[in-house]
Order: C-alpha cells, then sequence, then structure tokens
C-alpha cells in the first residue's frame, strides 16, 4: 500500500513544493492580480452597458424615424387624395394618428428611462405619457375593431359582384 500523501494548497505551500497541479501561491502579487481582473470585470460591464444603452438609442432613433415618416406620409396621402376618403381609409387615418400620437409623446420620454433607468421628466409628465399610451393603444384596438366590422359588413355585397 502507498503512503498517503497531503495534498492540499497548505501543505504544498509549506513544503515547497511547486509542481502540484492544485497549487496556490497566495501572495500580494497574486491578490493584485485578482483585485485587476475584478476591476476588469466591472470596466468590461460598464462598456457593455454603454454598448447596450448605444444600441438602445440608436434602434429607438430609428423607430421614431421611421414611424414619424411613414405616419405623416400616410397621414398627408389619405387627407389629400379624394380618391382615398372613405371608411377604412379614414380609419387608418386614425391609426396614424394615434401611432404620431404615441412616437412623439411616448416612445423618447421611454427612451430616456431606459438609458437612465429612472424616470427624470417629473411626475405630471409621467401621467401624460402613460395616458397617451393607454389611450393610443385603445385607439389602435378599436380602430382594427371597427375596420373588421366595417369589412364584414361590406364583405357579403362583394360576393354578389363577382361573376365566376
Amino acid at each position: 500500500m502507498l503512503p498517503h500523501t497531503d495534498t492540499s494548497p497548505n501543505v504544498l505551500a509549506k513544503s515547497g513544493n511547486r509542481t502540484g497541479f492544485f497549487f496556490l501561491d497566495f501572495d500580494d502579487g497574486m491578490l493584485e492580480d485578482w483585485h485587476s481582473l475584478a476591476n476588469r470585470k466591472s470596466s468590461g460591464k460598464e462598456l457593455q452597458e454603454y454598448g447596450v444603452k448605444a444600441l438602445l438609442v440608436a434602434a429607438y432613433s430609428l423607430i421614431i424615424v421611421v414611424s414619424l415618416f411613414g405616419n405623416t406620409l400616410v397621414f398627408h396621402v389619405v387627407a389629400k387624395n379624394k380618391r382615398t376618403q372613405s371608411s377604412t381609409s379614414l380609419f387608418i387615418l386614425n391609426l396614424a394618428v394615434a401611432d404620431i400620437f404615441i412616437t412623439v409623446l411616448n416612445t423618447p420620454f421611454t427612451l430616456v428611462r431606459f438609458v437612465h433607468s429612472t424616470w427624470v421628466f417629473g411626475r405630471t409628465m409621467c401621467h401624460i405619457s402613460r395616458f397617451v399610451q393607454y389611450c393610443s393603444l385603445h385607439v389602435s384596438t378599436l380602430t382594427l375593431t371597427a375596420i373588421a366590422l366595417d369589412r364584414r359588413q361590406v364583405s357579403p355585397y362583394m360576393h354578389h359582384k363577382v361573376v365566376w
């Protein structure tokens, strides 16, 4: 039988044997290395948070620009073109206006809240932003329901006009 040898780090450190796999030399240099590694991880986290915030700002900015452009274009086309003034077109115009309200009165404030991790605009603007968000959500939902009901009423008359 082989004699038992203790290979714990304390025994290896006491014996001076530095060839062991589990040898840990906790001198000041190693502790400084651990501290610099810990600091490097925290600065890496800060860089990661900065990258996420930059990505959020870029994405939200693109969404705001595209939404404003698209919904303003829809509003302009429906309002100026006499051929598109039907009940469905007015419903679509209503959706565009609701989206413009969300884009202007909610999206920028949400972006700032995400970037700063807190609400910085005061209590009144918090209530206004939340109110606009809920109103626009309900307007959009009810408008889509009205479009569906309008199409359902028009649909039976459309089938009689189709000749096979």
